[in-house]
């Protein structure tokens, strides 16, 4: 038997193994909505697999075993080749069978099914193992050589994705990878069919160990399990943890394997060759693998501070770079778990021990990924469980490298005081030194949906931050008014709204955007229980009573569209992060489907989108997505916030809005618009959306998913993005005819057009450095529109710097700042610049009365809060 192929084979099946786990965990991050439940379900079935598929084998002989190897190799190729087809199905199953909204039940099933499913294929490749060990008696040292041979192979299949995927997308890169895994299986049956079957490998019964100071063979086992489980639950706390710091998850997903996998493969060859030497050192090598650990999470801070911008120029050196830091944070720990399997089986002198030795282990982890993904992470947080994970090595690899000695347990008590130390997760200011400098945490949730944190910035105003670097939300008085005005677009279109849906929470502010409209009946859906939370306990002064007001229904989008029966007149979609792991299903085309089908008669559904999220490109596949389902769909831009609305029927146009607006008191009215009025809203219409040819987004073929992480190492993308929309937009009279204005309404709809469009070139202007022309146009957009915020906002923010810096007496200054404050009364530094002026000036009076109106529009504001005037003291 030639002992080239073997080793080479069995290199190629982890490289095809590895490259299986990675996609597969595509597929159920897909079917979750979110990235850690993938991780923990793909993981732990794929270890399940590998183990029984290597413990129901060893101790059995094949006569054939190249052809099972073949069988093996070409059956997980098929059912990978297959998966994209049978997944659809598998996911209308669940949602028949677990139809009740509510992600808890929904979850548990798709776990369950997934678990089962995923584990039939992993026990086929688990189940080579074995069959390659007979093959290896020309190898020598064979079971550490071809363990850690197929471990570097797997190294490069971990890393394989992260190419096939931005090129081809998950079905193709599946079936690609499938096709590699069928000619595998021929190239063992070949090799079988020319070189002949091997005599099976016996072991030789007079090298086995007999009672070696109470090791026996199952006490072994059992701590060798334990130190599975530990290992597997340190990949997922790090999948976590450094998808916290770095890049999407599927690509941390394989930057961890990669260079867990290194570690171990290298491990493994490096005990197979200096076995005796290595003996002699063994006693340090739990407190080595421990250590590191703990090293890693200490330096955590100034990984983070490093990794805070964007590294390298390019998405692909930005991968190699933070592939290289991750190896250096976890080789030491992974290198002194690889060396474990070839020395313990060498000791027993078993390869069948050896073989039960990575079936326990690889069944250990799996309980380890699953204990990390619902108890350890939402009970102990990330770093708690990276802490308990080392505690957990360091007891297990103790039991076989006693006895104890007194410097061990100096250096158990040192071990422990290190741990607490380190096991509260840091502060977020350490983590993201620049963009939160000057705040602390109020609020941290952490499950395996995701770690929701509550920070408070040196102004008093708060940030909603998910998994770390995602900004969902903030009470900034600018960002509170973006928020409401998300919910107030689709109420103003619809006219008469009975029921609301908010697909997402946030902070609740876009739910306030409806508070105009009596007797609505408001749901909003949110999967994370941490969001949920924090709006109540912390962003209820910005929101007001509105949440009190609604029913909030814990559970995936996505499912929760597929089991409800209610009908909505408006459902608004959130502003969703498109690069992110599962997101990109919120987009797509069946999710559209599904939006639709739950919408009444007259529904109005508005899918916000945020421009700074996307390129030209994947825009351009979004708004093709959208049409799809809303043939008659119309565009309107809100900032650089974009808005997809669709009807289910016909929409009547400004009549239907007008119809509205007259049911409500004045009142009413003004906080239906924000104050704006209905005719700006209309000049922000942006036009309807083209029929062009081109992908379209699917649940199962995405197309914006892998392309859009290159956004953050894209210079001028947005600006890019905002020219091809400019572009777009049809002529007033065209726009006119598409609202169905009457002539009466043209001339103040000519005038609120007008002011959008000279506001939008203004931004292109100062994005290429046009700061003059900018300034005219925001000028010209005022005196079009003066009731339009955004373009107040820009005005006054224009002037406020100007009159800051003009060498003017204070009393002038003051004089300006009136005018400005009544003109502008929700411009908040506008407010703060009189009131500080004010009290220098020792007006106290005037002072208290700016004060109590900058508090009216930034309850939060920490110097107004807590400042107490003069003249009351």
């Amino acid at each position: 038997m030639n002992s080239f192929l073997i080793p080479a084979l069995y290199g190629l099946s982890g490289l095809v193994g590895l490259a299986y786990e990675v996609l597969w965990v595509r597929m159920v991050t897909l079917q979750f909505g979110l990235s850690v439940f993938g991780v923990v379900i793909t993981v732990a079935a794929f270890m399940t697999g590998l183990g029984l598929g290597a413990l129901v084998l060893s101790d059995r002989t094949f006569r054939r075993p190249l052809r099972l190897l073949a069988l093996l190799e070409v059956s997980a190729a098929l059912f990978s080749a297959l998966l994209p087809f049978l997944s659809p199905f598998e996911e209308h199953a669940l949602w028949a069978g677990f139809s009740h909204p509510g992600a808890l039940n929904w979850h548990l099933g798709l776990a369950l099914v997934s678990f089962l499913l995923l584990t039939l294929p992993a026990t086929a490749l688990g189940a080579g193992f074995p069959l390659v060990l007979s093959l290896g008696q020309q190898v020598s040292g064979r079971l550490g050589v071809l363990y850690g041979i197929n471990t570097l192979g797997a190294v490069l299949g971990a890393l394989l994705p992260l190419i096939l995927l931005p090129m081809f997308g998950w079905v193709h890169a599946l079936q690609g990878i499938a096709a590699l895994g069928a000619a595998l299986g021929v190239g063992w049956w070949m090799l079988e069919r020319f070189e002949g079957t091997p005599s099976p490998v016996q072991d030789d019964e007079s090298t086995k160990p007999t009672g070696k100071s109470g090791r026996t063979e199952s006490m072994l086992l059992l701590f060798y399990g334990i130190l599975g489980m530990a290992s597997l639950s340190l990949e997922v706390a790090w999948t976590r943890l450094f998808g916290l710091l770095f890049l999407r998850t599927e690509y941390v997903l394989a930057l961890i394997l990669a260079s867990f996998l290194v570690g171990i493969g290298l491990g493994s060859l490096v005990a197979t060759r200096w076995q005796s030497t290595l003996r002699r050192f063994r006693s340090a090598f739990p407190w080595m693998a421990a250590g590191g650990v703990l090293a890693g999470l200490a330096v955590l801070p100034v990984v983070a501070a490093w990794v805070e911008h964007p590294l390298g120029q390019t998405l692909t050196q930005a991968l190699l770079l933070q592939g290289l830091i991750l190896t250096l944070l976890t080789f030491p720990v992974t290198f002194v778990l690889g060396l474990w399997l070839p020395l313990l089986s060498e000791e027993q002198g078993s390869l069948r021990t050896g073989v039960k030795l990575y079936g326990v282990n690889s069944l250990g982890g799996a309980l380890g990924a699953l204990l990390t993904g619902f108890v350890w992470l939402p009970w102990l947080g990330t770093t708690g469980t990276l802490v308990w994970s080392a505690f957990l090595i360091l007891g297990a690899s103790l039991t076989w490298t006693r006895p104890w000695t007194m410097v061990q347990g100096g250096l158990m008590v040192c071990f422990v005081g290190l741990g607490a130390g380190l096991w509260t997760f840091p502060p977020t200011q350490k983590l993201l030194p620049e963009t939160l400098a000057g705040s602390h945490d109020i609020y941290r949730y952490e499950d395996a949906v995701a770690m929701t944190q509550v920070v408070e910035q040196s102004d008093g105003q708060r940030i909603l931050l998910t998994d770390l670097q995602r900004h969902d939300a903030s009470s900034d008085p600018t960002a509170a008014f973006v928020q409401r005005n998300q919910g107030r677009l689709a109420l103003l279109l619809q006219g008469h709204p009975q029921r609301v849906l908010f697909l997402g929470l946030g902070t609740g502010l876009s739910l306030a955007g409806s508070s105009a409209y009596p007797n609505v009946r408001r749901e909003a859906v949110e999967l994370s229980q941490g969001s949920i939370e924090a709006a109540r306990l912390y962003f209820t002064p910005v929101d007001g009573p509105i949440l009190s007001e609604t029913e909030l229904i814990q559970d995936d989008a996505r499912h929760f569209m597929s089991s409800t029966e209610n009908h909505y007149d408006v459902i608004v979609g959130d502003l969703y992060h498109p690069d992110l792991a599962g997101v990109g299903a919120l987009l797509s085309l069946e999710q559209f489907g599904r939006v639709r089908d739950h919408l009444s008669a007259h529904g109005v559904f508005v899918q916000w989108l945020a421009l700074n999220q996307f390129d030209p490109a994947a825009l351009q596949v979004e708004l093709r997505t959208f049409r799809r389902v809303f043939p008659d769909a119309y565009l309107f831009l809100d900032g650089m916030h974009l808005a997809l609305v669709g009807f289910r029927q016909s929409w009547a146009g400004w009549s239907t809005v007008e119809a509205g607006q007259e049911r409500l008191s004045s009142d009413q009215r003004v906080e239906a618009t924000g104050g704006e009025g209905m005719m700006t809203w209309m000049g922000r219409y942006w036009g309807k959306i083209p029929d062009t040819p081109g992908p379209v987004q699917r649940e199962w073929s995405p197309v914006i998913d892998f392309s859009l992480p290159r956004l953050k190492y894209t210079g001028g993308a947005l600006e890019i993005t905002l020219a091809a929309l400019w572009h777009q937009r049809p002529s007033l009279e065209q726009a006119a005819q598409d609202l169905n204005l009457p002539e009466s309404r043209r001339p103040e709809f000519a005038a609120a057009w007008h002011a959008t469009q000279y506001l939008v070139q203004s931004w292109q202007d100062r994005m290429i450095g046009r700061d003059g022309e900018a300034e005219r146009l925001v000028r010209l957009a005022f005196e079009a529109n003066p009731r339009d915020r955004w373009v107040g906002y820009a005005l006054a923010d224009e002037v406020l710097a100007q009159l800051m810096r003009a060498p003017l007496p204070d009393a002038q200054k003051e004089a300006v700042l009136d005018k400005l404050a009544l003109r502008f009364p929700w411009h908040v530094e506008v407010q703060r610049a009189l009131w500080k002026i004010q009290r220098e000036r020792h007006e106290f009076a005037e002072a208290e009365k700016t004060r109590l109106n900058l508090l009216n529009e930034a309850p939060l504001d920490r110097e107004a809060g807590m400042t107490k005037n003069e003249s009351f003291q």
